[in-house]
């Protein structure tokens, strides 16, 4: 609702940052439901979990939740995607809008939950609840990396409690150093995967853990994100994870082997 043109940035990656995504009301009704009842093993250190829809359809106390992520989980917000994203879409995977929709005019198309697992040339969409349990001494959460290649789309909506005033746990936005052609960042996905990532990128962007915020990113191979270190801290680092899987490989890090 709240997007502007000057939400989009298309550099290093195209994405939509939104600050105060929502009206507040909606804000504080959609956090007052959120399934902090259904975390297993708060105790664990700094353990990333997920919880489905379906996890939470039977609970009254979570109803409006389970809606808001349904939501995402529908063709509706896929064409919201597209109408943003469309320009960048057709110059990164031409004619993917195109196959997109055709499958989910076909209806092969599917929701991700608990139980089941991705099915062979369908389109999943992806919408959890996730979070980081407490940290009982300062971890990292994930380096530079990319997301899967089948992946469209991903996206993170914040729901820090204004109690919660620890340090870390925020989205940084990376690029591949200067003069990285596509073969060089091919080959050092395929030989060293994400062990050695530093040495090859430099942060330029770092979207901190703060209520009601929202990115929307392009999975693309110059889509380079990581998380940074938490801090000690008793509270739970909550947020949305949102994608929408092709059902296909979309081949940016596709080794070149010629």
């Amino acid at each position: 609702q709240n997007f502007k043109d000057t939400n989009f940035y298309t550099d290093p990656f195209p994405h939509v940052i939104i600050h105060d995504a929502l009206p507040n009301d909606i804000y504080e009704k959609l956090k007052n439901s959120a399934p902090i009842n259904l975390i297993p093993n708060r105790s664990q250190d700094n353990v990333r979990g997920n919880i489905h829809p379906n996890q939470m359809k039977e609970c009254k106390e979570n109803k409006i939740f389970y809606e808001f992520l349904n939501y995402h989980n529908s063709k509706e917000y896929y064409e919201e995607f597209i109408s943003i994203f469309k320009d960048q879409l057709n110059i990164f995977y031409p004619s993917l809008i195109e196959r997109t929709r055709d499958l989910i005019k076909k209806k092969q198309f599917m929701t991700l939950t608990s139980e089941n697992s991705k099915k062979k040339n369908f389109m999943i969409f992806n919408s959890t609840y996730s979070y980081n349990t407490p940290v009982k001494s300062s971890t990292h959460v994930i380096g530079p990396h990319l997301d899967h290649y089948d992946k469209i789309n991903f996206g993170l909506y914040y729901l820090r409690l204004d109690e919660d005033k620890s340090e870390g746990g925020d989205l940084v936005i990376y690029k591949w150093k200067n003069k990285y052609n596509n073969f060089k960042k091919k080959n050092i996905i395929y030989t060293e995967k994400w062990s050695n990532m530093i040495s090859h990128t430099e942060p330029i962007k770092t979207l901190k853990y703060k209520k009601n915020t929202f990115i929307l990113a392009l999975n693309s191979i110059n889509s380079l994100h990581g998380v940074t270190p938490r801090n000690q801290t008793d509270h739970i680092r909550q947020f949305c994870y949102f994608s929408i899987s092709s059902n296909k490989d979309l081949g940016f890090a596709t080794p070149n082997l010629l």
